[in-house]
């Protein structure tokens, strides 16, 4: 290809020593070759430094900041990127090294796309998929109730220029959602290569099961008022949306309840109650 597009792949780093170089190294090996990495250290700890240090090879640029969170450092990523096209790469998890080589050319011959994601290998460690995970893309009717594009994605820096980057408010996780949710409402589509070309490394205690446990609620009703003129011109599927997510919690609960620990740990407790009952009278 004559003067092909440069590609700025961002990688956010947070104490991630265990994990960076293979992610790098993910980076530095893509068969297409016009790319810059940029690396945003977010405050991380002495021991990721020393990591950071040792990387010299002359595509790959730092830039250190204090711990700002996920979106932040996104965003000064790609404020220092060159590159038309930015790649979004977490530390802990890295593409295949066709990646880039196969999204780039769909995204130059298709306008109206936006960004470019892949099917997804999950694992705990490298070589052992503990399940594989497959977004449709699309545009924005299958982006505001779920998310169908990997947060580490191929897109046109156009798009972030347009969404307003990553919303920096959002530091308990959904960030990436409710980015691809500004990115597909201004009309950009969301195309999906059905390979299985980028791996996610799901670890214990990771934010994302956090978010999930403690934040749900929280980032969704955020998400529904920052858009609120899309779920409100799509009230009935709202509705259902909200209705859905009731009776999941609904059946937790019930679950909850239902469960050995919470009956043996009631049992424990219920001598206890007498005492304090016979006391208060």
């Amino acid at each position: 290809m004559k003067n092909p597009i440069l590609v700025s792949i961002v990688i956010p780093c947070y104490n991630d020593k265990d994990y960076i170089e293979e992610s790098v190294n993910s980076a530095l090996r893509q068969s297409y070759e016009n790319t810059e990495i940029i690396i945003v250290d977010d405050g991380s700890n002495k021991a990721t430094k020393k990591i950071l240090s040792s990387f010299k090879d002359r595509k790959i640029k730092i830039v250190t900041q204090e711990n700002k969170g996920l979106s932040a450092a996104r965003n000064v990523g790609i404020l220092n990127a060159n590159g038309d096209y930015i790649l979004t790469l977490d530390a802990d998890d890295f593409f295949d090294k066709s990646f880039l080589e196969k999204a780039v050319p769909v995204l130059n011959s298709n306008p109206s796309v936006g960004v470019i994601g892949c099917l997804v290998k999950c694992f705990i460690v490298k070589n052992k998929i503990i399940f594989r995970y497959s977004p449709k893309g699309g545009d924005i009717n299958d982006f505001l109730y779920s998310n169908n594009v990997a947060a580490s994605s191929l897109f046109r820096k156009q798009c972030w220029l347009e969404a307003g980057g990553y919303d920096e408010k959002m530091r308990r996780g959904y960030e990436d959602w409710e980015f691809w949710i500004s990115v597909t409402k201004r009309n950009w589509e969301v195309y999906i290569l059905e390979e299985f070309l980028f791996n996610y490394r799901k670890k214990e205690n990771s934010m994302l099961q956090t978010t999930n446990l403690l934040y749900e609620e929280e980032n969704y009703r955020y998400v529904l008022n920052k858009h609120k003129e899309l779920y409100v011109e799509n009230f009935d599927r709202t509705i259902a949306f909200l209705q859905k997510g009731t009776l999941k919690y609904k059946a937790n609960e019930i679950k909850r309840l239902n469960s050995m620990d919470y009956k043996l740990g009631n049992n424990i407790l219920k001598p206890f109650r007498f005492l304090k009952n016979i006391f208060q009278k």
